[in-house]
């Protein structure tokens, strides 16, 4: 018998489109039947991948399961237009399409995480996916919804700490998995069950790792290692979530501790005498990492989180949900014994959405969005005063649905406040309006073939880190200035900080994707283009300066004291670091995102994908730091009875496209393998048994996009072993 390769069946399916129209109806719904739908929490409008105009992509089930590493960075690395930052595989954070840090939101069920990660990539993202039920990945801006913070996409981690229905009793999950490239051990659990009219949740998690091994190789210190030292986690939280279900709503708390120590690689300790008194409100335990040689992050999160919704509360509004959340967050510090630095972020979140019908083929949401934001820091490495910022948004989208031509469209108003008063140089307060839009259309051209479109105009107030930061930051090695300050050349090697007398900007970005889903029975292919101009763009650039030769102002005499008995103009550079100066620039991005799975045989199926971010300044063409490289993966996939098998390569091209003071990156290419054993008699908990190697070759790897690029590559050769299960 001949066989046909799935393209050349999506080709004759698109050259026969009279056969097609003859019974229309029925393959469109023998297509939705064989597709699994997964509905998009992060949009109010009950979306899922395929018809949203804005790329999208879910990883639930096993695929989560699969992924799930420590950090959200790592665990979504693979997935197209997804980077990620890799400090070192402690405290990693996604990067969507060349953007990371504040323009990047991470929600938890669609309410900011409230940690501090979006301002440092030393510090870590306090989402936990072990025990996540899915995690939506919107790519592009996605200010509509989350304001300023979401210009380059969203991540939202979705659990199910309140549940808005029953579960049918009792049902749970399990997890484990030890692994040999940093000595892992992991383990998750987690349980919903039904009493009366209540739904109780329960779940957590434990993980424990050491220093990761690499392949040998010389880092920034001339060392020769084999071993990235101080890149230990120990990571500890749970959950615990109570929903009441009543005719027509839900009303539903959770409760949810974190408890993380990391190591923090390449940050280099002072040499100073570190007060517990001077440093924090709070004495520190002692812990098991005193004897660490490096400095460590101790970070402990408080979440409490409310939800409720109603089904046609009054006459014009189908549905109102409510959601809240009040987080408690810091981490320190520790250097010797003793808290060098701690950072804190108390933060409260309200969200509430209305969905409402305008005609028969219109529906829409309408909300309001509100955020207040205290963070501190205080110690060695306050770089960033303590700030306020007080956010108030009003949004509108409205959506045709179930036509072969469908639009969408939103409109957005939001009111920024920051405030640092304790700034005493330049402005101590700066005041935003952004204002967002969107119009996108899906056209079901063919029951096999699905094309969108989507256009973007969208700003960003920047962050407080942006506009005050003003000190040494060691996580990047640099002395930080933010939009709030210039610096004046006062005399040879003296160069005064001053007040910045320029305006600061809001970021506006117009961006335009253009996408294409192919779906014929198992096999699919999308497609997606994306150009994103972005004005008054915020980055940081690297001046010439050393942090030795600043000065406050002219009466500051300061930089006399600290480098007393030296001649003038000779201060030892080795002691001070590079200045880097937040700047705002035009600036364009574009690239593309291509993924596909095909079944080539019963038992053989083929997954592949490739992504490509070009960055650059419009006026002198000069490229931005730290983009990732262009990335090419396949994955061959075997199953027969009740195990399957696979082998995949990822390859990352060499990244000679670099800002000013950045070295190219050489490729290299990861080999990874997997094996899944699924028990007989265990079916009714789902039970799978993996062994995972990951890079194979033992190959050295490092990654563009992180500050600690020559310090910390990618992990060595890792077999993994482990189990999931649920009941």
């Amino acid at each position: 018998m001949m066989k046909y390769s799935p393209i050349a069946l999506v080709v004759a399916q698109l050259l026969a489109p009279a056969a097609y129209a003859q019974d229309e109806n029925k393959d469109e719904q023998h297509q939705h039947e064989n597709t699994e739908v997964i509905v998009i929490n992060a949009s109010p409008l009950a979306r899922t991948e395929l018809n949203s105009a804005q790329p999208v992509s879910v990883i639930s089930g096993d695929e989560l399961r699969e992924k799930q590493a420590h950090t959200l960075g790592e665990t979504l690395a693979h997935e197209p237009g997804i980077n990620s930052t890799h400090f070192a595989r402690v405290a990693s954070s996604p990067i969507i399409r060349g953007l990371d840090g504040p323009r990047v939101k991470v929600t938890q069920n669609g309410l900011d995480s409230a940690d501090v990660s979006r301002g440092s990539p030393d510090h870590a993202v306090t989402t936990e996916t072990s025990v996540a039920q899915q995690i939506e990945i919107l790519r592009g801006p996605a200010t509509l919804l989350y304001g300023s913070g979401a210009i380059g996409g969203v991540v939202n981690v979705v659990d199910e700490r309140i549940a808005q229905e029953h579960v049918g009793g009792t049902r749970g999950f399990f997890g484990g998995n030890l692994a040999s490239v940093d000595d892992l051990r992991d383990v998750n659990a987690g349980v919903s069950t039904d009493i009366g009219n209540t739904v109780l949740h329960v779940d957590g998690f434990a993980r424990s790792s050491d220093d990761y091994q690499v392949p040998s190789f010389t880092n920034d210190e001339g060392e020769t290692t084999d071993t990235i030292e101080n890149s230990f986690v120990d990571a500890q939280g749970g959950t615990l979530g109570l929903s009441y279900l009543f005719d027509g709503g839900f009303i539903g708390a959770s409760y949810a501790r974190l408890d993380q120590e990391y190591g923090i690689p390449g940050h280099h300790a002072h040499e100073e005498e570190h007060s517990e008194e001077e440093h924090s409100d709070e004495p520190h335990e002692e812990e098991a990492h005193e004897e660490e040689t490096g400095p460590f992050a101790d970070l402990k999160q408080n979440r409490w989180q409310l939800h409720a919704g109603l089904e046609n509360p009054w006459q014009g509004v189908e549905q109102l949900s409510v959601r809240y959340a009040y987080t408690d967050y810091q981490h320190q510090e520790i250097e010797d014994a003793a808290p060098s630095t701690t950072f804190t972020n108390e933060q409260h979140e309200l969200r509430v959405t209305a969905n409402h019908q305008l005609t028969d083929q219109w529906y829409g949401a309408f909300g309001y969005h509100g955020f207040l934001q205290e963070q501190a820091a205080f110690g060695e490495e306050a770089y960033t005063p303590a700030s306020e910022t007080d956010r108030h948004g009003l949004f509108w989208l409205i959506e045709t649905r179930e036509n072969k031509l469908n639009y969408q469209l939103g409109v957005r108003y939001e009111n920024v406040s920051i405030n640092a008063p304790t700034v005493e140089l330049g402005r101590q307060q700066h005041d935003f309006d952004p204002l967002s839009a969107s119009f996108g259309v899906t056209y079901q051209w063919h029951p096999a073939v699905m094309f969108n479109a989507n256009y973007s105009f969208a700003q960003r107030a920047p962050s407080a880190n942006e506009i005050f930061a003003n000190g040494a930051h060691l996580a990047t090695q640099t002395y930080e200035l933010g939009l709030n300050y210039d610096v004046h050349a006062e005399a040879e090697h003296l160069y005064v900080i001053e007040p910045n007398e320029r305006s600061i900007e809001l970021e506006t970005s117009h961006s335009l994707d253009l996408g294409a889903h192919f779906e014929t029975g198992e096999n699919h292919l999308n497609i997606n283009l994306f150009v994103n101009r972005v004005n008054n763009f915020v980055y940081e650039s690297f001046t010439g300066l050393n942090s030795v030769d600043l000065a406050f102002d002219h009466d500051d005499h300061a930089d006399e004291e600290v480098h007393e008995g030296e001649p003038e103009g000779e201060h030892d550079h080795e002691e001070g670091l590079p200045v880097v100066q937040y700047n705002q620039e035009d600036v364009v991005l574009f690239g593309y995102e291509i993924d596909g799975r095909w079944q080539l045989a019963p038992n053989w199926r083929l997954d592949a994908f490739s992504d490509y971010t070009r960055a650059y300044a419009i006026d002198n063409n000069a490229n931005l730091p730290r983009i990732p490289s262009q990335r090419i993966g396949a994955e061959f996939t075997y199953n027969e009875g009740n195990w399957e098998s696979s082998l995949g390569y990822v390859w990352y091209a060499e990244q000679n496209r670099v800002a000013a003071n950045e070295e190219r990156t050489p490729s290299y290419g990861l080999l990874n393998a997997q094996f899944n054993w699924f028990p007989q008699g265990f079916s009714r908990y789902n039970l799978s048994v993996y062994v995972k190697a990951e890079n194979l070759t033992d190959k050295l790897g490092y990654v563009h996009t992180s500050f600690l690029k020559y310090d910390a590559p990618v992990a060595g050769r890792n077999f993994s072993i482990g189990l999931r299960g649920e009941f």
